[in-house]
């Protein structure tokens, strides 16, 4: 998609939409009421890849919090071995349930 920017008075929108709508496909498309920038317009492809970039970029973020998290955990010595950890959960899965 090209990141360029048509710009069409709004009053284009009820004369001339199935151009706008074909503009859509190419770029977005700015509606200016008087003279100045008010609504932008995608393509519902484009608005859906738009989405999809978002919640990739919020599971990435994610990502990093947790591994920030790991290395301020370490950073401080709030670890335990590997060893230990899995004696723990075998001892807790051997236990009799009450």
């Amino acid at each position: 998609m090209n990141h360029g920017i048509s710009i069409r008075p709004s009053k284009d929108i009820r004369t001339n939409y199935a151009q706008i709508s074909a503009l859509t496909r190419q770029n977005p498309v700015a509606i200016t009421v008087n003279g100045k920038e008010d609504t932008v317009l995608l393509s519902y492809e484009e608005y859906q890849e738009q989405l999809l970039r978002i919640s990739e970029l919020e599971a990435k973020l994610s990502m990093y919090a947790h591994l920030a998290q790991a290395m301020d955990d370490i950073r401080l010595g709030r670890v335990q071995s590997a060893d230990a950890v899995f004696d723990e959960l075998l001892g807790e899965l051997e236990a009799p349930q009450e």
